[in-house]
């Protein structure tokens, strides 16, 4: 079965998902939110205003224990969550790239496309090696769905659920 945001999402600790969800409703903006409210509406068998008028405590719980979200929503949530949480883990394995960042963002202009199969995979390994789970893990999953150059990260990631 192949890597989707949706999937990895299902795979993390609850823990995970309630801090991702925190993370998601107290944005103050979030133009995603809209479509997330639909998705808990069908998930919870309610109406959308019910989710809309609940407290951002419910919202959380439900956005955490729906494991069927909306890949766009899905991929957004574990985004959010990886720049939050694991920031250290994603600049330092673009350093072992030698990629050009700002914190963690890819300096605009950057060609992906450079990057040779070999140095991502072993720099994918050494960020697996050096960091603790789940975060390296979960940040090269997040990558592999992104798809393009870090594709290929797949194939050096543990087996077993990915």
């Amino acid at each position: 079965m192949p890597l989707s945001a949706n999937r990895i999402w299902r795979q993390l600790p609850n823990e995970i998902r309630v801090s991702a969800s925190n993370l998601f409703w107290t944005e103050p903006t979030n133009e995603q939110k809209q479509l997330l409210v639909a998705a808990l509406a069908k998930a919870n068998n309610v109406r959308e205003i019910s989710v809309r008028r609940a407290p951002p405590a419910r919202l959380i719980s439900w956005t955490a224990a729906t494991l069927s979200l909306p890949d766009q929503i899905a991929n957004n949530l574990l985004q959010d969550y990886l720049l939050h949480d694991h920031r250290a883990t994603i600049v330092s394995y673009l350093e072992l790239l030698g990629i050009p960042h700002s914190d963690g963002m890819i300096e605009e202009g950057f060609d992906l496309a450079s990057l040779p199969k070999e140095r991502v995979q072993d720099a994918a390994r050494t960020l697996l090696a050096s960091t603790t789970p789940p975060g390296g893990e979960l940040y090269l999953k997040y990558l592999v769905v992104q798809g393009g150059p870090w594709s290929v990260i797949e194939e050096v990631l543990p087996t077993g659920d990915s």
